[in-house]
């Protein structure tokens, strides 16, 4: 079906998508080219970089700085995974600038499968890490000592305090956790879908008044320049948005897998 914001119909007929240009197909695209910039780049190595050596060396440094404050000891084992979300969330979001196609993360889905990647590294590289038990303690109420010498008020108020946390806390942190995936889902998915209903208006618009007569088509002028301006705000969004979902990703797997000091330490640096 046609669209202004699909204006190019390739007929496809698979995985219940009708049109060839779609989130699945657009991110089938991104994976290969980025699989093929990366064996093109990593080919023609040179001393001094240069073009796409220079532009991948750029994001390398980039995710690695922050990789290295965040997860600490952990940054060379998860840098792969940070750094292939940061190139394909951007890549991805790019797409969606180019007529006729699609952002991939403008999709609930596309965006769920990344977050479910980090969550589960979450939790079982912090099992690992930590051991099942050491893991789960981070679930439960820290210890609140007792002064031994304190009336036996305070210290039935104490109690009190302690039963309310040992109800309260653990609910509150397994929520959180939920939490982590559908945050980072919802937050990709409703920028970049914004973006797509803006650019898909603004499409629209233009297709409107050109139909319309000769002093509508000179009316076209201003949407066209506010596609332009949404493009180039497009492409500082697409980084932001990438960057945005690779640094919390890299916070909560930093704090499942240092420990307490280690992972203060981080922050402070």
């Amino acid at each position: 079906m046609h669209s202004a914001e699909f204006p190019i119909h390739i007929p496809f007929g698979f995985f219940g998508f009708d049109n060839a240009i779609n989130p699945l197909t657009v991110s089938w695209l991104v994976t290969l080219l980025l699989f093929t910039l990366f064996l093109v780049t990593r080919s023609n190595l040179k001393p001094v970089p240069r073009g796409l050596q220079n532009f991948f060396e750029l994001i390398v440094d980039f995710v690695w700085g922050l990789a290295q404050a965040q997860v600490g000891k952990h940054a060379a084992f998860f840098f792969p995974l940070f750094f292939y979300l940061f190139t394909f969330i951007f890549f991805c979001n790019l797409a969606g600038l180019i007529p006729g196609s699609v952002s991939p993360t403008s999709r609930v889905d596309v965006n769920l499968g990344m977050a479910l990647v980090v969550f589960l590294s979450i939790h079982v590289w912090g099992v690992k890490e930590k051991g099942l038990f050491g893991y789960l303690s981070h679930f439960l109420p820290p210890q609140i000592p007792t002064d031994p010498n304190a009336g036996a008020g305070l210290k039935a108020l104490m109690m009190g305090i302690k039963g309310l946390m040992w109800v309260l806390i653990p609910p509150i942190h397994v929520i959180s956790e939920i939490v982590k995936p559908v945050s980072l889902t919802l937050r990709l998915f409703g920028n970049m879908m914004g973006k797509e209903k803006i650019l898909a208006v603004s499409i629209l618009l233009v297709l409107s008044f050109w139909a319309e007569g000769l002093v509508f088509k000179f009316v076209t002028v201003g949407p066209f320049f506010l596609r332009v301006l949404i493009t180039v705000l497009g492409v500082f969004v697409s980084f932001i948005q990438a960057f945005v979902f690779m640094f919390l990703a890299m916070v909560y797997i930093g704090g499942a897998v240092q420990g307490h000091e280690e992972h203060e330490e981080a922050h402070a640096h």
